[in-house]
């Protein structure tokens, strides 16, 4: 007989197995305890648990039989025919416990988990896929998560061929079950034993448990055994767990001192009534529920609390430009506060933004809870991410840093499609704006400048770039600073309404943006609505994320991206890569120059 073994690691920390003083009496106790917990009678001078020694390991065996119900066969047969025969079904249920020099695992037979379910470590498998991981050359095939921020608590994922786990790996998504095709040298290295052929790559799940999908006899199970006691000895890699979620209440009051201060110090630059560039505030700002419908929002109503607690009432102002929010509340609280620090503080908390798609509401929540933003809080970096805070292991900045590197030289866009440089004051460390950076490409040959161009709540593109055989969608926004999370948003909304449109071959979606650009005075390369729809249906889709140096020299960020510290852009480049390759579109980067 063979078995599929998935092994389970017994926590011998757990409260009531300290101080027991041999494995024997570990695995009595803890199935004396679970029969107690479950109120199923054991006799306990019928308690045995043979044991054996196999080289240095011992193994210990508990089992038992229960008689289940009837085969289904006992009612469909006639009478006659069951007439001395017995239909009544008996499962075999078992425990096997592996001690080896430090551990004690168990692998279960039948219906025998609950024995030691209360008593296993339950990341066991997970921290020690964690200490072979290979990010580069290890693939996902199917992934559970617990979703850490935004709406989706659990998230269940199927990947294509050859999708790595470099990939899968992102802030806010905590893994809880993975199913992974090794890289064929992690393969060899701790399992060749297994191996029947050259080059193979062997399928674990990690979990709970550790899983080897591969059947194999007790000699081979040995052997496993053995490779995993080795492998508890190696020094974890940290690649699951790379963060922390912050939940005391005395540092949360003290980080959320840190935004408030932050949102106090840059009124003065917002208002131009100071330069300094320590006032600069970085942030992306976004609903922290419902992204898409933030940005797909055709208007914005802001409210402020009144005494009557009617939107009519307090309803200040209607805002057309997402990118206007900020500015309009900041202005109303100083407005209404001058500089009294609290005052303009709690009128802040008692903002309200509502979006809407023309008369109906889609999402709405307060002003304070829409920042995302990175701060240095003792030493450390910390992320505010959809109103909840993380510190970041230090483990998770270096691979950040590392991945960011990797995307940005091997995705780079070819030089010379976009040829012009952005104009930066070098003085004042500010870009000209974004829409006078885009109708820079307006009447050139070849492109067709889409900035605020939006239909069914959506911005296509800035510029869009037609070759023969490509059509570029080049999403644009200056300094690699956490504004990349707004670009890296609008790209991914952008792929996913694109790829629905061309699904569907929803011409209305292509003529409206074609009106639109007429509307407007764009220049539609001499296009005919027609030809415009067809270069969606007939070009390969390529996303481009283009942005441009915030530092005072103009510095390559893929060969300076420590330089480039903000944490939440390389986190934002790093998942929208990931996303875009696994569900959508080819997506390339480029580093405009700046004049």
């Amino acid at each position: 007989m063979t078995i599929v073994p998935n092994i389970f690691k017994i926590d011998k920390t757990h409260g009531s197995l300290r101080g027991l003083p041999d494995t024997m009496t570990i695995i009595r106790h803890i199935i004396l305890r679970s029969y107690q917990k479950r109120n199923r009678p054991l006799d306990q001078s019928q308690l045995r648990i043979p044991s054996v020694q196999k080289n240095e390991f011992t193994y210990y065996l508990y089992q038992y039989r229960v008689a289940d119900k009837d085969s289904d066969w006992s009612t469909f047969l006639p009478n006659e025919l069951k007439e001395g025969a017995e239909f009544q079904q008996t499962k075999v249920n078992l425990v096997l416990f592996m001690e080896t020099e430090h551990e004690l695992f168990a692998i279960v037979g039948g219906s025998a988990y609950w024995l030691i379910a209360n008593f296993i470590d339950h990341l066991y498998g997970l921290l020690t896929y964690d200490k072979i991981i290979s990010l580069e050359e290890d693939e996902a095939t199917s992934t559970k998560s617990r979703g850490m921020t935004g709406q989706r608590a659990g998230l269940s994922e199927q990947y294509r061929d050859n999708y790595r786990m470099i990939n899968y790996l992102q802030f806010g998504k905590i893994p809880k079950e993975l199913h992974i095709r090794l890289s064929s040298t992690t393969s060899d290295e701790y399992f060749s034993f297994l191996l029947a052929k050259t080059a193979e790559k062997l399928q674990i799940v990690a979990g709970a448990g550790f899983k080897i999908n591969k059947e194999v006899d007790f000699e081979k199970l040995h052997q496993i055994v053995g490779e995993l006691s080795t492998i508890m000895t190696l020094a974890p890699k940290d690649y699951l767990s790379s963060y922390i979620h912050i939940r005391d209440r005395l540092v949360l009051e003290e980080l959320n001192g840190l935004l408030r201060e932050k949102i106090y110090n840059n009124i003065p630059y917002l208002l131009r009534t100071s330069i300094d560039p320590r006032d600069i505030f970085e942030f992306d700002f976004c609903n922290p529920n419902k992204i898409e419908a933030f940005y797909e929002a055709d208007h914005y109503d802001l409210v402020e609390k009144t005494e009557t607690g009617k939107k009519k009432d307090g309803h200040f102002a209607t805002v057309y430009d997402k990118a206007e929010l900020y500015r309009k509340v900041i202005e109303r609280a100083y407005e209404l506060n001058g500089n009294n620090e609290g005052k303009i503080i709690a009128y802040l908390y008692g903002v309200n933004i509502q979006c809407y798609v023309g008369n109906k509401q889609t999402a709405s929540s307060g002003f304070m809870f829409h920042f995302n933003a990175e701060f240095s809080w003792r030493g450390d970096a910390v992320f505010l991410v959809d109103g909840k805070w993380y510190l970041l292991k230090d483990t998770f900045v270096e691979s950040l840093m590392a991945q960011t590197e990797r995307i940005m030289k091997s995705s780079r866009l070819t030089s010379g499609i976009l040829s012009e440089s952005w104009t930066f004051d070098t003085v004042k460390m500010k870009f000209s704006k974004e829409g006078s950076y885009n109708m820079l490409y307006d009447n050139m040959p070849g492109y067709i400048v889409c900035d605020t161009v939006i239909i069914d709540g959506v911005e296509l593109c800035d510029i869009l770039h037609i070759t023969a055989n490509e059509v570029y969608l080049i999403h644009v926004k200056h300094s690699f600073t956490s504004r990349v999370r707004e670009l890296t948003n609008q790209i991914l909304i952008s792929a996913r309404r694109l790829s629905q449109a061309i699904s569907a071959k929803q011409r209305t979606f292509f003529n409206g943006i074609y009106d639109a650009l007429v509307t407007k005075g764009r220049s539609v390369d001499n296009l005919t609505s027609e030809e415009f729809y067809n270069l969606f249906l007939a070009k390969k889709p390529i996303y481009v994320f283009a942005t441009a140096s915030q530092l005072a020299v103009d510095l390559a960020i893929q060969d300076n991206v420590a330089l480039y510290d903000s944490n939440i852009a390389r986190f934002s480049l790093v998942t929208c890569s990931a996303e875009m390759q696994t569900s959508f579109y080819e997506l390339k980067t480029f580093q405009i120059t700046r004049a």
